[in-house]
C-alpha cells in the first residue's frame, strides 16, 4: 500500500493513522505531484488556493473502492495542526472502506490520558475534553470514560508529588533468556553474563555516583526508584545486594527523605529466590512484580517462558511470605496459542491470588509477525474480548484502572492498562506516563526525561545495548553530564 504526499511532508502521522487499520503491513511512499493511478493508497495533496489559503485533497483507495474529500485551510495551518486536518479527512474514509472503527478513534499517541488532561486544562472542563475525544477524535464512549476515570484516580497521586521531586530509573538490561514476544532491550545472561555483566555493573555504579552528584547540586528530591530491565532479579543474590547497597548510598548522599515508592521488577518467576526477596526487603524495596504473563502452560511454552503457571503461583506466595504486600502481576492479551477462554482463566486465577495490582498488556503485533508467524494468533475480535473481560472482572473485584499507555502495532489497536486496589497505585508509573516529573535514567537502554526547558520536555537516551554502553562509557557520561547540567 502506498502513502502519497504532495505539497507537504507530513508522512509520519499518515503512516501512524494507516497502521491503526493495517498494523502489521509495510508501506511504500510516493511524493509525486499526483497520486498513483492504480493500487491501494492513501493520499494527501496540499495545493495553493491563493489569498493566503490552501486546498487539502485527501483520497483513500482500498479493495477496488475509492473515497475522496477536501477542505480549504489558511496557509498558516502547518505542523501538528495540518496533521490533524489530514487525519480528519482520511480517518472517515478508512473507516468506511475497511468497516473498522478503532476504539481510540484517530488518536495515534501513546498517552491518551495525558492528552485528555491537557484538553481539560485548555478547554476549562473535563466534560468538554470528553466531548472533544468523542466528537473530534472519534474515540469510543467506553475508552473516553476509561481515560476520564483514570484521570480522577491519578489526581491525588500527582498532587502529592514534591515540587522538586524526581524519579530514578536503574536499568538492568539482562534476562536469563529472551521471551519471544519481548520488545525491550534485553540480553540473554546465558550468552553475556561472564563477558559483560560484571563490567556493566561496575560502570553502572560509576554512573549512579555521577547522578547522585547532579541531584545534590541541583537540590532535587528522589521521590521514587524503579529498578527495571530486562529482569533485575537475574542478578545473583550477591550482585543484587551490591546494587541495592549502591542505591542506598546514593539516597543517603542526596539526603532524600523516605521514598514514596521503591520498585524492583522481579518479573520472571524462574529468577526469584527467597534470598533475593529478603535482600530486597532489607533495603526498603516496597513494590515488586511477579509476572506470569499467562496461567496457561501451553501459552507460556509458545511464548518462550521457561516456567509454568504453578511456578508463578509459588513465587508469588514466597514474596508474600517475605513480607511484600505491594505485588504486581502482568498478563498479556493476544499471545499465540491463547484463546478468549484461556485468557479468562488467567484473569480469574490472578484475581484469586489477590495481588495489589494487575497490569493487562496487549501484544505488539509487529513482534508477533516476527516471532509467531507459524503459530495460531488470536484475532483482533478475540483480543478485544480478552481486554473487555479483564476490565469487567478486575473492576468487579475492586481493582481500579490507574494508568494507561499504548504502543505501536498493538493487537486490535488497544492499550496496556494498570489496575490496582485503592492505595496501591504505582506513583512511578503515573508520574512517568503523565510526563509530570523528571525521570533520571541510569544504565544502558535507560531514558532520561527532564521536565522544563524550551520544549517543555527534553529526552535523553543512552546506548541501547550494553556493548556500546561499555565501549563509549566515558564519552557518553561527558555528554550526558554536560547536557543535564544545562537542563537542570
Amino acid at each position: 500500500m502506498v502513502i502519497h504526499t504532495s505539497g507537504h511532508t507530513r508522512t509520519y502521522e499518515m503512516e501512524a493513522l494507516l497502521k491503526l487499520f493495517r498494523p502489521a503491513e509495510k508501506f511504500a511512499f510516493s511524493a509525486e505531484d499526483s497520486p498513483p493511478a492504480d493500487g491501494e493508497l492513501i493520499s494527501a495533496v496540499l495545493l495553493p488556493e491563493g489569498t493566503g489559503m490552501n486546498r487539502l485533497i485527501c483520497r483513500t483507495a482500498l479493495g477496488g473502492q475509492m473515497r475522496e474529500s477536501e477542505a480549504v485551510l489558511p496557509e498558516t495551518v502547518q505542523g501538528n495542526d495540518l496533521d490533524r486536518e489530514i487525519s480528519g479527512l482520511l480517518y472517515p474514509q478508512l473507516c468506511a472502506l475497511t468497516g473498522m472503527e478503532p476504539a481510540w478513534g484517530m488518536l495515534t499517541g501513546i498517552r491518551p490520558v495525558n492528552l485528555m488532561r491537557k484538553f481539560a486544562e485548555r478547554r476549562g472542563s473535563l466534560k468538554q475534553a470528553m466531548a472533544d475525544f468523542r466528537e473530534i477524535w472519534h474515540v469510543s464512549g467506553g475508552k473516553t470514560l476509561l481515560a476520564a476515570g483514570i484521570l480522577s484516580v491519578q489526581k491525588p497521586i500527582l498532587d502529592a508529588a514534591p515540587p522538586n521531586g524526581i524519579g530514578l530509573y536503574v536499568s538492568i538490561p539482562f534476562c536469563p533468556t529472551r521471551c519471544r514476544y519481548c520488545s525491550f532491550v534485553s540480553n540473554s545472561v546465558s550468552q553475556m553474563k561472564q563477558r559483560l555483566l560484571p563490567e556493566y555493573l561496575t560502570r553502572l555504579h560509576t554512573e549512579m555516583q555521577m547522578t547522585a552528584e547532579l541531584i545534590c547540586r541541583h537540590h532535587l528530591q528522589i521521590d521514587t526508584v524503579y529498578v527495571g530491565g530486562g529482569t533485575p532479579t537475574v542478578l545473583s543474590a550477591e550482585e543484587l545486594e551490591n546494587l541495592l547497597l549502591r542505591i542506598a548510598e546514593l539516597l543517603r548522599q542526596c539526603g532524600s527523605p523516605a521514598l514514596r515508592e521503591y520498585t524492583v521488577e522481579a518479573g520472571r518467576p524462574d529468577t526469584i529466590t527467597e534470598e533475593k526477596l529478603l535482600c530486597m526487603r532489607r533495603f526498603g524495596v516496597n513494590r515488586i512484580s511477579v509476572n506470569p504473563q499467562s496461567f496457561q502452560d501451553a501459552v507460556l511454552e509458545a511464548a518462550g517462558r521457561p516456567h509454568t503457571a504453578q511456578d508463578a503461583v509459588e513465587k508469588y506466595g514466597l514474596a508474600q511470605k517475605a513480607g511484600f504486600e505491594n505485588i504486581n502481576m502482568d498478563l498479556i492479551a493476544g499471545l499465540p496459542c491463547d484463546t478468549a477462554a484461556g485468557f479468562r482463566e488467567s484473569i480469574e486465577r490472578a484475581v484469586s491470588l489477590h495481588p495489589a495490582s494487575i497490569t493487562v498488556h496487549c501484544l505488539a503485533l509487529k513482534k508477533a509477525a516476527d516471532f509467531y508467524q507459524n503459530l495460531p494468533m488470536p484475532d483482533a475480535e478475540t483480543v478485544s474480548e480478552m481486554v473487555a473481560y479483564a476490565e469487567d472482572a478486575l473492576t468487579a473485584a475492586g481493582y481500579r484502572p490507574y494508568y494507561l499507555y499504548r504502543q505501536k502495532n498493538m493487537a486490535a489497536n488497544l492499550e496496556n492498562v494498570g489496575y490496582a486496589l485503592p492505595g496501591f497505585e504505582s506513583a512511578y508509573n503515573i508520574m512517568m506516563m503523565d510526563d509530570s516529573q523528571t525521570i533520571l535514567g541510569v544504565g544502558a537502554g535507560a531514558a532520561t526525561k527532564v521536565i522544563g526547558g524550551q520544549r517543555g520536555i527534553e529526552r535523553l537516551t543512552e546506548c541501547k545495548y550494553p556493548n556500546d554502553y561499555l565501549e563509549r562509557f566515558d564519552e557518553l557520561m561527558t555528554q550526558k553530564t554536560a547536557r543535564l547540567e544545562e537542563l537542570l
